[in-house]
This record gives structure tokens, C-alpha cells and sequence, in this order.
């Protein structure tokens, strides 16, 4: 047998490995993974890594020693080529591998802006991107931001408490448009601004100056001019599809289309986390998640429908996280179209629930240094019973025990 060849040594890839192994599958697993190095965690590239509180070796994520004694074999600084349906073989840059299965786990790449090759521009992807970054973030420096998502805001805090210069642009009218309500946005707005970074909102960039191969200023399209030592730009990722597409699997929302069980159009080829677009009963649509937790739920769902333990549909609530300054975000759920919003706690005390309800569900909860209700929240979302909003509302009532009771008291 050829056993399972997982792409990407990511979250995704690495759980689906580990999973197979806890399953009691016995054939071989291998991992193949462009990067040349021990697979890693993530989050802490734009966080404690890039402050210098962690080195790469404390982040790592599955080590060589893990990784032998569960016989998982680890292709590191192997570039997949090309996948061949037909032939149940995976095509390498020096050499082929067999599969009966395979799991596409490629994520997805930073994107980048057109006219931005300059010697101090930066992405933050994987940890050669930090290790660069880190390298370049001296006290005193300017920093020009370019995106106000997650990424770009969780790297202006970390320059921030380093004791740079920051500047974030944000093309949209708020931050955090497309993952967070107005109320929410607003309050990280706030905060930012609080911690000494200056946001421009609803600008764009209209000029690049640069000398000697370096950018020096940007003018944007409200007429400021920024000066910059650095400019990183956070624009959000690209799915790094083209092993799947390229074989003939279909897409959406820029991933590999995949069923209810994550498998591809393609025979017993699967994908996982970035890279997927799948339907999520909990968001009524299709989605392509980029967060931590789905990718290793989908490397445990998928491996379970691999090793014959699962077959059934993948149906997790998704819940994300972002640290910036003192500010731990925690959010469970996606928004849904025509919902109602409320406030549980004191937004002022910096420790605040934001309740999205939709015909008396729970469909969404954003927490801000909250961890009960975010714990909470992840049992509460999605489920049948009609949610106890006036009961919610007074933050000494514990939010696990909101699901409304014919009385309409709380319940628990």
C-alpha cells in the first residue's frame, strides 16, 4: 500500500497526520513541506516571535522526535510539482510518490501589491517573513502598515510595545470590515489610537517615493504624506490552490471545492484548511475558513474519514483569536445577514461580550478579555434552542446558562 500523502506541513497538514497515527491507521503517512524546516505554530509570528519573546524553536509545532516515533515521514524543502489522478502519483522537483489518498493542506500565500518591490517592504507568512521583519523592527522606526486586518493590526501592536513608529492603512471605511461588527471595530479603532498608532481609514496609497531602492514616504488619496523606514503590507492571503485546480478539482471563493466529507472532485484527493471552500451548515453557505482551529478540526475530521472512524459531514463552529496589547479577541460563529447585535458587559472596562442573535439564536459572539463567555459561546452557537437575550444581557448571569426555558428565566 502507498498510504496517505499529505501537502503542507501547516496546522492542517501536520494534525491530519497526527490524527491518522491516534486513528490506528497503519499505512505510511508522509508530509511533504516546501519550507526547510520542523513544522511551527503560526500565530506567534506576528506576536511573541516577532517581539523576540520566543525563538523559533519554542514554537515549534510537531519536532523530528514526535514525528519518527509516530512514523510520519517529513519531505522538509520539497516543492510539489504536480498531481496525477490517474496514476495515484504525486510529482516532486526530484522525484514521485505514490498515494491512496492524498490531502491537499497548501494554505494560502500573502498577498502582494503591484509596484511594491522595494528592499524594505515586507509580508508576514511564514517564518522567514518574520525572521526578516523581526531583523527590521528597531526602536524609533517608522512603520507603515498597508491592510487593517488581523495581521496588520497584531503586528502594529507588537511594533508598537517595541517602541516603533506605526502607521496603518485601511482602504475600507473601518477595520476589521469583513471579520468584526461596527461596535467591535470601532473599539479596536480606539484602542490602536490609544497605544500611539495612527490609523487612516478609507485611504488608499497614491504615490510611492523611494531612493536607492528603498521606500521613503507614500502619499495616500487623503493628501498625507507617511514617512517610512518600513512598510509592511498585510492585505490578506491567497489559497494556494494551483496542485488541485492544475489536476482538474473544482473551486470557489478562491479554494478547492470540496463535500461534506472534504474530498475534492478528484478520486480519494482531499483538501484542508486555507485552501478549502466547503459548506458550513453553522454559516448556511459556502466558506473558506483562515484560522487555526479549522485547519486542525479539518486535519482531524479528514483523517477520521481516511482511517474509516468518521462518515459523516464536517460541521464544526468555527472560532478565531487575536491578541493586541491588552486586548484578548475572541469570536465564535460567523456573522449572518439580518442579525441583531448586543452588548453583554462594560465596554468601557475593556472586558465586553458583542451577542449576535438571529431569530432568537445565538449565531455569533465577539468577546473582548472575556474567556468565559468565549468558552461558553462555543457550546451555545448554532444550537436549536432559543437564546435568553434579556438574561444574556446582565453580565453576572453566566452566559452558558442563557439558552432560554418556557418560564423565559435562565436556565442552570
Amino acid at each position: 500500500m502507498s498510504g496517505t500523502v499529505i501537502v503542507g506541513a501547516g496546522h492542517a497538514g501536520v494534525q491530519a497526520a497526527v490524527s491518522l497515527r491516534q486513528a490506528g491507521y497503519q499505512e505510511p503517512v508522509r508530509l511533504v513541506s516546501e519550507e526547510d524546516r520542523p513544522p511551527y505554530h503560526r500565530p506567534p509570528l506576528s506576536k511573541s516571535m516577532l517581539a523576540g519573546e520566543k525563538q523559533p524553536e519554542q514554537i515549534a509545532l510537531r519536532g523530528p522526535d514526535f514525528l519518527e516515533r509516530n512514523d510520519i515521514e517529513l519531505l522538509s524543502g520539497v516543492r510539489a510539482v504536480a498531481l496525477d489522478p490517474a496514476s495515484r502519483t504525486l510529482r516532486l522537483k526530484n522525484g514521485n510518490l505514490a498515494y491512496d489518498k492524498a490531502v491537499i493542506a497548501t494554505g494560502a500565500g500573502a498577498r502582494t501589491l503591484a509596484g511594491f518591490q522595494y528592499d524594505n517592504v515586507f509580508l508576514l507568512r511564514n517564518m522567514q517573513d518574520a525572521l526578516a521583519l523581526k531583523n527590521a523592527l528597531a526602536p524609533g522606526a517608522k512603520l507603515v502598515i498597508v491592510g487593517g486586518g488581523f495581521i496588520g493590526l497584531e503586528v502594529a501592536a507588537t511594533a508598537r510595545k517595541l517602541g516603533l513608529s506605526v502607521d496603518v492603512i485601511e482602504a475600507q471605511e473601518r477595520l476589521l470590515k469583513r471579520a468584526a461588527p461596527p461596535l467591535l471595530s470601532d473599539y479596536i479603532h480606539r484602542r490602536h489610537a490609544a497605544e500611539g498608532v495612527r490609523l487612516h481609514v478609507g485611504a488608499q496609497i497614491e504615490r510611492v517615493i523611494a531612493e536607492a531602492g528603498r521606500i521613503v514616504s507614500v502619499e495616500l488619496s487623503n493628501s498625507k504624506t507617511l514617512a517610512a523606514d518600513l512598510v509592511l503590507v498585510g492585505i490578506g492571503n491567497q489559497p494556494e490552490i494551483g496542485l488541485g485546480a492544475e489536476a482538474g478539482a473544482k473551486t470557489d471563493l478562491g479554494g478547492l471545492l470540496v463535500d461534506p466529507a472534504l474530498r475534492t472532485a478528484l478520486p480519494d484527493v482531499y483538501a484542508i484548511g486555507d485552501c478549502a471552500a466547503f459548506y458550513l451548515p453553522a454559516a448556511g453557505c459556502r466558506v473558506r475558513l483562515e484560522s487555526v482551529q479549522n485547519a486542525v478540526d479539518q486535519g482531524k475530521a479528514v483523517a477520521g474519514q481516511i482511517a474509516g472512524q468518521v462518515d459523516g459531514a464536517y460541521d464544526a463552529v468555527p472560532w478565531f483569536w487575536s491578541d493586541q496589547f491588552d486586548m484578548r479577541l475572541q469570536m465564535t460563529g460567523l456573522s449572518r445577514p439580518g442579525s441583531a447585535f448586543m452588548i453583554r458587559g462594560d465596554v468601557e472596562s475593556n472586558s465586553f461580550s458583542l451577542l449576535e442573535t438571529l431569530d432568537d439564536r445565538l449565531v455569533a459572539v465577539y468577546s473582548v478579555n472575556t474567556a468565559a463567555d468565549h468558552m461558553a459561546s462555543r457550546r451555545l452557537v448554532g444550537q436549536p434552542s432559543r437564546f435568553n437575550k434579556a438574561a444574556a444581557s446582565d453580565a453576572s448571569v453566566p452566559l452558558k446558562a442563557c439558552l432560554a426555558v418556557p418560564t423565559g428565566r435562565c436556565s442552570g
